[in-house]
């Protein structure tokens, strides 16, 4: 009996060290939509391969559907996300991260994201914005906050599977219905709220939304593009939300540039020739 027994103690060994070799972030999934391969969409790919992030695109191919004249729209990405979120609506373990693609940018690791989000105390957490959008009549029945940002953001929001489901399990509308209000007015249904269990991310530790922060109390004394790499895992412009300025389409770009590492000192820039094309044979 004694070979059963050590073959027994063997498996065991074996299955905890494969249970410990488990990396936290391995419970983390990060779902996006994009359309089309643009350059936006590039250089968001290129930060998450940067940090190792694991990313699912939904809705490559498909046209994007927003009635002319309107700036609204975003229902489509949430028909998207709600269809994706069928198979992990059951995995109370895995979070997931959802947020724009082609006006974002990484700025750190899954750890560091995982550790902010659990240390926010709630199961889903909503990027935050200055401004209210777009339905500027619902100010008064927003929660008042002392510090930080107080409206809600779609553009980037982060939770676990099961209560991201319930999230979305309502959606009924258009492709060019407005994403930002669907999720605003659950959040201010008090009895959705807590049964969700939703929070937004008032000081910009998980999100920060550069419209509206270029001139922010965090980035005083920095060099530009510091505050944001120190305070925020996942930078965004918000243009799929409303117009921006374009001093911030300009400073998403700059920061680009540079975040994360893609340019340094010692080895310049790491990315210029990507995509280069042969001009051999032109001429």
């Amino acid at each position: 009996m004694r070979p059963l027994l050590l073959l027994a103690l063997l498996g065991w060994l074996l299955l905890a060290e494969a249970k410990g070799d488990a990396k936290p972030e391995d419970n983390l999934l990060v779902l996006t939509v994009a359309t089309k391969e643009t350059e936006g969409f590039r250089r968001f790919k290129r930060s998450a391969q940067f940090f190792n992030y694991k990313i699912q695109a939904l809705g490559l191919g498909e046209d994007w559907n927003v009635d002319k004249g309107t700036s609204a729209g975003g229902g489509q990405k949430v028909r998207l996300l709600k269809k994706a979120l069928e198979k992990h609506a059951d995995k109370e373990d895995l979070v997931i991260l959802f947020t724009d693609s082609y006006d974002v940018l990484f700025a750190s690791g899954p750890r560091e994201l995982l550790k902010k989000f659990r240390q926010a105390r709630s199961q889903v957490v909503f990027s935050a914005e200055e401004l209210i959008y777009p339905d500027r009549r619902l100010e008064t029945k927003y929660p008042v906050v002392s510090d930080g940002k107080r409206f809600l953001g779609s553009g980037g929001f982060i939770g676990y599977a099961p209560n991201l489901s319930k999230l979305v399990a309502e959606w009924e509308g258009q492709d060019s219905d407005s994403d930002q209000l669907f999720y605003t007015k659950i959040f201010l249904d008090p009895e959705k709220r807590e049964q969700i269990n939703i929070t937004l991310d008032h000081r910009c530790r998980i999100f920060q939304n550069l419209d509206g922060a270029l001139v922010s109390p965090w980035g005083q004394g920095h060099l530009p593009g510091a505050c944001y790499e120190l305070t925020a895992s996942v930078l965004t412009s918000e243009l799929s939300v409303m117009p921006s300025f374009p001093a911030v389409v300009l400073q998403l770009n700059y920061l680009g540039n540079y975040i994360p590492r893609f340019w340094t000192f010692e080895t310049g820039c790491t990315v210029c020739d990507e995509g280069l094309r042969s001009l051999k044979g032109i001429g």
